[in-house]
């Protein structure tokens, strides 16, 4: 499937990082029905691009329709037209 804007949210922005363009940081939620594999393949987010910054954090219901799962994402890089992605890790 394909990323659905319905099913987005910016909860709230958590913070700042420095000051200017792009330091304050957000914390969004997203359901879909699209399994892990389909919202963390490429360009699934991209048409998000102008509005989302590199460091925030996407909390997402995955498989809603199937078996529900949650997975922490966080935007890892944005330019123009892309934005990438990538899965919760523990320091």
């Amino acid at each position: 499937m394909a990323f659905s804007l319905n099913g987005f949210k910016r909860i709230v922005s958590v913070g700042a990082i420095g000051t200017g363009s792009g330091s304050v940081k957000s914390l969004c939620t997203y359901h879909t029905n699209d399994d892990a594999a389909a919202v963390q393949s490429a360009g699934y987010f991209n048409s998000l691009a102008p509005d989302l910054k590199k460091g925030d954090i996407i909390l997402a219901g995955l498989d809603i329709d199937g078996a529900p799962k949650l997975k922490n994402y966080i935007v890892t890089a944005v330019s123009a037209t892309t934005v990438t992605i990538a899965t919760q890790t523990t320091a």
